[in-house]
């Protein structure tokens, strides 16, 4: 290669935009995290924090047993002396946040403040943008410059850095907390719709993968039915009545807003001609809901 000729680099979350890939329907199933403040920067793995390893293992095993993801935060206010514990209940909405000091931090069971009746649950919405670029590339070159401009914001919205949400090539991942809603593709110029939609309890669609506490399939249900009702607030719900498998797909019967609806969504394997992460060595697939039928019941 000449001095003057260029390496071409690979960015997964740039080929999964020239691809055109629908991110709706695309979240990371979790009902919980749980967030552990390290000054240091993020390791690849969690088990290689600048923490006790059996703490760590133990948040671990928590979280398995909660069906939460654990992940390592910081922003401007983390510093070398104290740690913030942090527990995120997404299926009920609420999170406690515990404040220790570095040398004891390791002592603390978090179980025992997820079950005390005395707890003191918050319930404001605050922000974690991945930038772990140990994990993949994508998540420090798109979620570091979103981290920043959202961390120095006019609206003061809290936010954190954090360790792999979930979505490689969906840089840059962020997810409103404590309901678990997960954007995608979000950019600077993105910031803006996002924190406003927050404020007025709407969900910004053309960044919303979905709800962590869904499955894929109950997650695209959830779009298709945004989309034809055109509701975009964040307390939308709906309630499946009855659910038939078939050889290509499901059949749904919902309730949304006090009406009932019938869906038909196919199931689809698609090849994917690029490298699912920015570590992948060979290409993959991807799994698509795909809306084939939609009524008023």
């Amino acid at each position: 290669m000449s001095k003057t000729g260029t390496r071409h680099v690979f960015f997964c979350s740039a080929a999964s935009r020239y691809f055109k890939e629908d991110i709706h329907g695309s979240a990371a199933n979790y009902n919980g995290f749980i967030l552990l403040e390290h000054s240091d920067p993020f390791p690849e793995k969690i088990s290689q924090a600048h923490f006790d390893p059996n703490f760590i293992a133990g948040l671990q095993e928590l979280a398995k047993q909660k069906k939460a993801k654990l992940l390592l935060i910081r922003n401007r206010k983390t510093d070398f002396k104290t740690c913030r514990l942090i527990y995120v209940d997404c299926i009920r909405h609420r999170y406690l946040t515990l404040l220790s000091t570095l040398a004891d931090v390791a002592a603390i069971r978090l179980e025992f403040y997820i079950n005390n009746p005395d707890t003191i649950w918050e319930t404001d919405p605050f922000f974690v943008v991945c930038t772990n670029g140990k994990k993949d590339k994508c998540c420090a070159k798109f979620g570091f410059p979103v981290f920043k401009f959202i961390e120095n914001h006019d609206k003061a919205v809290p936010v954190f850095e954090s360790t792999h949400v979930g979505g490689d090539r969906f840089a840059a991942n962020a997810v409103c907390l404590p309901q678990g809603i997960y954007y995608g593709r979000v950019m600077v110029e993105d910031v803006d719709a996002i924190l406003d939609a927050t404020e007025q309890q709407q969900i910004h669609y053309p960044n919303y993968r979905g709800l962590c506490t869904r499955s894929f399939l109950y997650q695209s249900v959830e779009c298709y039915l945004r989309e034809r009702l055109q509701d975009f607030s964040t307390g939308f719900d709906f309630t499946i009545d009855a659910q038939e498998e078939e050889e290509e797909g499901f059949r749904f019967r919902v309730t949304a807003n006090g009406a009932s609806y019938q869906l038909r969504l196919l199931k689809k394997v698609i090849p994917y001609p690029y490298y699912l992460t920015c570590k992948s060595q060979k290409p993959g697939s991807i799994t698509r809901y795909i809306l084939e039928y939609f009524d008023r019941a």
